[in-house]
């Protein structure tokens, strides 16, 4: 890239002092717990900030004594060089870190904040660099190597200027951006309460049929052995109930010959699997169309042939997640499901999208909740899924109440679809800005600007006379006076209109 008038490209070697950090033993006590702030890159990736005082550790004398790091003054920038690479920010104080970072002490060819862009900026082409095998990392040498397009200090200002007040808008646009993304699942949880709550408009005056008896029928023209009447619907869960409604349990509403159950225990096979399996996975987003399923072997699907789907079942995330179902589609008929998904089997008259908008009720999913048992990983068992009320109406009022639903479903993910591009170009633009404010096309040069290979010969002249080195860090904590006062920019000419309209905001 060529570059502006008054620009020079620098290594971070030339223009500043990359120094790295150390970690004490764990195991010793009296290293930890002191007044010395100690920083890791875990500190940033769960409190990033542009400034950073200190992390959550502090180290006592002993322990900064005790290794290698070392205390680099306010205004250093930190950028992490391992697990991962890329985290940025600027010290706040005086403060040591460990060893996943590199610190840059900038000298006073670059404004700290500059610093700190231009390595945000530079970070997929830092992690390029890097090597390892446990993790990738970026050496001492290899990120002191790197390049960095340098303009005069004055245009440093007002290039972190622009950009930040750029940037602010862009932050403020893309959490509004967040904030819908986060509201589409509690819209699709509303819809689907309303839903089976009754409070969509519908014109079906037919009764509700009798489940319990059509249940009864079914078994005995189907079967010769004795018939179990289904569980009752739990006594302390009461569902909303619209006038004409009846309420069932889960199990009274499902095929007696094909009862709710878990599939197989271990479907994973290495090898010469040829029946799909539907695993928890699976059931994200609540839809198995375009799903790519894994395969079981034919032994294990025997073994547990009575949870072999058809089409129509409706299918239950029922361990580590039960926020998720789905309704069978025919090209899965004769597939199987794990032992973390329950299959049910809807009688005639129970329509299988429906019974799929029951479950993602807001009353079905404090129901599942309240009966999910375990520690690390938390389950609903069969008795419990068995039990489940479930709010019914006629048959033609849940058609009407699915195709409401599918059409409103269209509004939603439509919306769905344009936030998450709006998010994607918001990225894009961010990007695009920081391109912009590193090849001088963001701010206008100004001629009067001393330029910065004046101000770096100044500073090379400096370090020949001290040594060939660069200074190194402090090696005890010490105090530092506050940072000289940055340029004026008060008659620095603002971005012009045309690049204002270049980036519409």
């Amino acid at each position: 890239m060529e570059l502006p008038a008054g620009w020079v490209r620098a290594s971070l070697s030339e223009i500043s002092n990359v120094v790295s950090g150390a970690t004490p033993k764990t195991g010793v006590p009296e290293y930890w717990g002191g007044n010395i702030p100690w920083l890791t890159p875990d500190d940033l990736s769960k409190n990033p900030a542009k400034r950073t005082r200190a992390g959550r550790r502090f180290l006592t004398q002993n322990g900064y004594d005790s290794c290698s790091t070392r205390m680099v003054p306010m205004d250093s920038v930190l950028f992490s060089s391992r697990a991962p690479i890329g985290y940025v920010t600027i010290a706040g104080g005086d403060i040591c870190t460990n060893q996943g970072f590199k610190t840059v002490i900038p000298t006073l060819a670059v404004y700290p904040d500059y610093l700190y862009w231009y390595l945000q900026y530079k970070t997929p082409e830092i992690a390029a660099r890097a090597s390892g095998t446990t993790f990738k990392e970026i050496s001492a040498k290899a990120f002191a190597e790197t390049k960095v397009e340098l303009p005069p200090l004055a245009e440093q200002y007002r290039i972190v200027e622009a950009l930040e007040d750029h940037l602010s808008r862009l932050d403020a646009a893309s959490e509004s951006l967040d904030h819908a993304q986060a509201l589409i699942p509690i819209q699709l949880r509303g819809l689907y309460t309303a839903a089976t709550e009754g409070r969509l408009e519908t014109d079906a005056d037919e009764d509700v049929p009798d489940f319990l008896d059509q249940r009864r029928h079914y078994w005995q023209s189907t079967q010769s052995k004795k018939y179990k009447e289904p569980i009752a619907p739990d006594p302390d869960y009461t569902p909303h109930t619209p006038t004409g409604w009846r309420v069932y349990s889960l199990e009274a509403l499902t095929d007696p010959a094909r009862v709710i159950r878990y599939g197989i225990l271990m479907p994973k096979v290495k090898s010469g699997g040829t029946v799909p399996y539907v695993e928890v996975k699976d059931l994200r987003n609540c839809t198995l169309h375009g799903k790519q399923l894994h395969l079981t072997s034919k032994d294990l699907d025997e073994q547990f042939a009575g949870a072999r789907v058809h089409t129509g079942d409706v299918l239950l995330a029922v361990r580590g997640s039960y926020d998720r179902s789905a309704v069978a589609p025919a090209n899965l008929k004769g597939a199987n499901v794990s032992r973390d998904v329950a299959r049910i089997a809807p009688l005639p008259g129970v329509d299988p999208e429906y019974l799929h908008l029951y479950l993602q009720s807001s009353f079905a999913q404090r129901y599942l909740k309240a009966h999910a048992r375990g520690v690390a990983v938390k389950g609903v068992n069969i008795a419990s899924i068995r039990a489940l009320p479930v709010s019914v109406p006629s048959p033609t009022t849940q058609r009407q109440i699915v195709e409401q639903v599918q059409q409103q479903l269209t509004a939603v993910k439509a919306a769905a679809t344009a936030v998450a591009l709006a998010s994607t170009r918001s990225a894009s633009l961010r990007r695009a800005l920081l391109n912009r404010a590193f090849s001088g096309m963001l701010v206008p040069q100004d001629s009067t600007d001393e330029p910065a290979s004046i101000l770096l010969d100044r500073i090379r002249a400096e370090r020949a006379a001290n040594g060939s080195k660069p200074k190194r860090a402090a090696r005890r904590p010490r105090k530092t006076e506050a940072p000289p006062p940055p340029p004026s920019v008060a008659s620095v000419p603002a971005p012009t209109t045309a690049v204002q309209q270049e980036l519409p905001l």
